[in-house]
């Protein structure tokens, strides 16, 4: 069974330190996130560490871990690209893989690039504020690297919803609305569902800049899953009615590893006064706004009226966009939309290099296995055999028999995973 990995701020929000302290409560190497820790002090000059430690808390009736952190700062301010050169060079030292220095890396670009187009200001020239303290690099540092003591890269991540306050936040701009400017930013354009609440901020800049770097799957409710550890990280303070607390469940796909199971929504209208071109162009205008499948039906309608239904499957992110497009587009008056559930066998796609008449073209294969591994389809992709057909001047015919003799050949002569 593969693993999933949950990250359930849709309570509390999420900050560096709570993804930090969760971590821990999963049963992250103590000692190992903790020697990590000191190794900040390296990165950034005049900071110095006090104390790190964590502690176990009792946050509105639920047992959670916190992590308690002192230190002193000569600066307040630092220059954000002098931050990232500091950072990219002082992780070297370190004892991770690849994917766990990247997100840390990533992380840190992520909060300069929000600060860059807030100010308005070029990256190499924007300053960090709140961001540029040793208690970021050690909340990074920290859970990269219990991020791969526990394996977690390794897992399949999904994010809930992430709740991120509401009311006023102070700090060294002055006084804004929450969500932050910051929060907004990392998480504009990207596939992450913010809800409000009335406790402030919940959700920090550090916090968002690691969700997107650790996944860019927001989902509405649990996938089917088996838990087998669950983390409970708390957050400094108080809030009114709830535990401040960052949830992380790690827990195995209970269905067949080839077998996707996953929330979408079927949006639905009727037309009866639409051209057939008008209809064409709808498919593409709908296919680039991000729907994963478009379907024109004809029926018959009342007074025995002929009408087109137009059947669109989307995910939650790309619904508002879709619904839209088809008001615009049709005319119509009004849509229909049902959330349902679709079970679907994992593809995989790799790229084989064909030879037509001396010439050699990239051609996408579509490989669709079944619950046994063994391979059940193989298809080109029909866009890179057109291109082929087009360049060649043959027929769409005659260049799909020939891509699929070589495809199939090549798969007798080479193990493809």
């Amino acid at each position: 069974m593969s693993k999933i990995s949950i990250i359930d701020a849709q309570l509390a929000g999420l900050s560096g330190d709570m993804m930090l302290s969760a971590l821990i409560d999963l049963g992250a190497n103590k000692k190992k996130v903790i020697d990590s820790i000191y190794t900040c002090e390296n990165i950034l000059s005049g900071s110095e560490i006090k104390e790190a430690r964590f502690e176990k808390v009792n946050s509105n009736g639920f047992t959670a871990t916190r992590f308690y952190f002192e230190s002193r700062e000569k600066f307040h301010e630092r220059k954000g690209i002098e931050i990232l050169k500091n950072i990219t060079k002082s992780i070297g030292d370190l004892d991770l893989k690849p994917r766990s220095k990247s997100f840390i890396v990533n992380s840190i670009r992520t909060l300069i690039d929000a600060e860059s187009k807030i100010h308005g200001e070029p990256v190499n020239k924007v300053y960090l504020h709140e961001a540029s303290s040793i208690d970021t690099f050690v909340d990074l540092i920290g859970c990269a690297v219990a991020l791969e003591d526990l394996k977690i890269f390794e897992s399949k991540i999904l994010s809930t919803y992430i709740s991120i306050g509401n009311g006023l936040t102070t700090f060294s701009h002055g006084t804004i609305p929450n969500p932050t400017n910051a929060v907004l930013e990392i998480f504009k354009g990207k596939s992450f569902v913010l809800t409000g609440s009335d406790q402030g901020e919940l959700t920090t800049p550090t916090g968002a800049a690691m969700l997107v770097n650790l996944t860019s799957e927001c989902i509405r409710s649990y996938p089917p899953i088996i838990p087998e550890r669950i983390g409970l990280g708390a957050g400094h303070r108080k809030l009114n009615d709830r535990p401040n607390v960052l949830r992380i469940v790690v827990g195995k796909d209970p269905g067949s590893s080839t077998l996707t199971n996953e929330k979408m929504f079927l949006i639905e209208t009727n037309i009866d006064d639409v051209d057939g071109e008008i209809i064409g162009n709808l498919i593409d205008v709908l296919m680039k706004e991000g729907a994963r499948d478009v379907t024109i039906i004809p029926g018959i309608t009342k007074k025995n009226r002929p009408v087109n239904i137009i059947r669109v499957l989307s995910d939650l992110t790309k619904n508002d966009l879709i619904v839209e497009r088809l008001f615009k587009e049709t005319g119509t008056s009004g849509i229909r939309i049902n959330e349902i559930n679709r079970i679907s066998l994992k593809r995989n796609i790799i790229i084989i290099q064909v030879n037509i008449n001396h010439s050699k073209y990239d051609v996408k294969i579509k490989i669709t296995r079944d619950s046994s591994n063994n391979i059940i389809n193989i298809k080109p992709e029909f866009t890179d055999l057109k291109h082929i057909s087009d360049t060649e001047d043959s027929s769409l015919k005659s260049i799909q028999e020939i891509v699929m003799y070589q495809i199939f050949k090549k798969f007798k002569e080479n193990s493809y995973e």
